[in-house]
Parts: C-alpha cells; sequence; structure tokens
C-alpha cells in the first residue's frame, strides 16, 4: 500500500510539473512568418505585419521584396511561408493563391507633360516601340523615353497582359529595379512614360494619365471601367502552416482590408 502511495504522489508532481512548464509564462511557442517577392505588395504587407504583430506578439513576421519571381521561387523552395505576386498568376499544383486585393496601374509622365488621355492602343504603340514621338498622341513634338520595370517584376508582367497584348516593351526602354527608382527618373525627364501601382504614386512627383477617358480610381477599378488593373496576391504551399493561415485569415478579415483600403488599395471583402 505504501509502494502505491508513493507513486501515487510522485505521478502528482509529475503532472503538476508538467503542466507548469506547459503554461508557465515565457515558454509560449514563437512563430516566424517570412514574406518575399512583389515590391508593389512589399509596402502593404509591411503594414500588415506590423499591425498583426502588435495584437499577436508570439509572431514574428519579416517582409523583404525581391520582385514577383523571387515570390514564387520562394514559397516552392520553402524559404518564405508566403510570397506575394502583383499579376495573374496560372494554376500551379504547387502553390495556394489567395487575392487579398485590387490594383490599379495607373500610366504615368512627367507632370510637365500636356497629355491627360491615351486609348489603351495608344499605351500599347508607345510601349512597344510603334509609337515614337509624343505629336503623335496629341503631346509636345519630342522623342518618347519609355521606363520601365525589369524582368520578373509582377508590375511589369501585368503590363504587358493587360494593355500590350503580350507583346514585348520596346528594348530601348530605360530599365529601373523599383517603381520608386522608375517615378523618379519620370519626374525627371520631360519626355518620359512609365507606369506605376496606384497605391505607390506620390503627390506631384508624376501626373497620371486617364485610359480611354477612364481615370485610375478605386471606383474604376472596382467597377472594372478602368482597365489596366491587377490581382495583388499571397502565395503559400498547398497546405500553410497553422500560424501563416491565421495572418492569411485576419489579412482577410475587417482589420486587414481597412488596412488595405487606406493603402490605396482595393479590398476583397
Amino acid at each position: 500500500m505504501k509502494s502505491k502511495y508513493k507513486l501515487s504522489i510522485i505521478i502528482c508532481i509529475t503532472l503538476i510539473i508538467a503542466g507548469y512548464m506547459i503554461f508557465a509564462p515565457g515558454t509560449e511557442k514563437h512563430q516566424n512568418i517570412a514574406i518575399a517577392g512583389s515590391t508593389s505588395v512589399q509596402p502593404s504587407a509591411e503594414k500588415l505585419s506590423e499591425k498583426f504583430m502588435e495584437e499577436n506578439p508570439l509572431t514574428k513576421i519579416t517582409v523583404q521584396g525581391g520582385g514577383s519571381s523571387t515570390g514564387l521561387n520562394s514559397v516552392k523552395k520553402k524559404t518564405a511561408q508566403i510570397g506575394t505576386y502583383s499579376t495573374k498568376l496560372k494554376e500551379d499544383s504547387k502553390v495556394k493563391q489567395t487575392k487579398i486585393a485590387s490594383d490599379g496601374i495607373t500610366i504615368i509622365v512627367n507632370p510637365s507633360n500636356k497629355v491627360t488621355d491615351l486609348t489603351k492602343e495608344q499605351v500599347k504603340g508607345i510601349f512597344t516601340g510603334e509609337i515614337t514621338d509624343w505629336s503623335q498622341v496629341g503631346g509636345t513634338p519630342g522623342k518618347i523615353n519609355v521606363v520601365s520595370r525589369e524582368d520578373g517584376s509582377g508590375t511589369r508582367d501585368a503590363v504587358t497582359k493587360v494593355a500590350l497584348d503580350d507583346k514585348d516593351i520596346v528594348k530601348t526602354a530605360i530599365i529601373q529595379s523599383s517603381t520608386g527608382s522608375l517615378m523618379q527618373t519620370v519626374s525627371s525627364d520631360p519626355n518620359a512614360i512609365g507606369y506605376a501601382s496606384l497605391s505607390d504614386l506620390r503627390e506631384n512627383e508624376v501626373k497620371t494619365l486617364s485610359i480611354n477617358k477612364v481615370p485610375a480610381t478605386k471606383e474604376t477599378i472596382k467597377d472594372g471601367s478602368y482597365v489596366i488593373q491587377r490581382p495583388f496576391l499571397f502565395l503559400t504551399s498547398p497546405n500553410p502552416d497553422t500560424s501563416t493561415q491565421q495572418f492569411i485569415d485576419w489579412v482577410l478579415g475587417p482589420e486587414g482590408q481597412k488596412i488595405i483600403e487606406d493603402e490605396g488599395l482595393v479590398p476583397v471583402n
């Protein structure tokens, strides 16, 4: 009887210690989420991550750019839990796609340019090199200097697909590796033309053109009347881990979608 009593005592003590180890302060498991990809999605991803970490201090989220192709490859190579992608993506069994927002891609020129509107066909002609002088589209005579993002950029890919009917951007285009440097180039060249996400625009630095007489606004993107637009996507493995899925669910919820809207994007919910 005594041995059974002692054994019971030992078991009770063991269970108490185990319970303390599980629930004691400071022993909760920290979660890490790495996000990489589109530089257009990056600012919004950073704002979303900051707010989520405030509310979930045990979760650490890091956000990096690199371009949409980096986002896709990072998920496939399992170097990031979430890849950000800023154009339509074909179905791929190795990745799960979640649309978090819609974005308009604006055609931008120097503020001194007197052109205010282009047709979609004129945009196509300019960026493919068929139209080479501003006088051909109602502007002051002068050689058009096309400024573009690099290969692998989701923004470039979206422009090529949506505005250029999958034709290549003219080979003489000035190539910039970020939206910020592209806008800076356009702002310093009276004859330049480029493109940028509506959410990336900086006040008074560049001028946006309407397309087919329709300006790029949240309303025209939402109703589809502004034709140059794209989705912002989160890419994950087909079965993301619990913490990653919790973050994505939060992004799609009221608080996350409010941040999306505040960033100049069109929310999905």
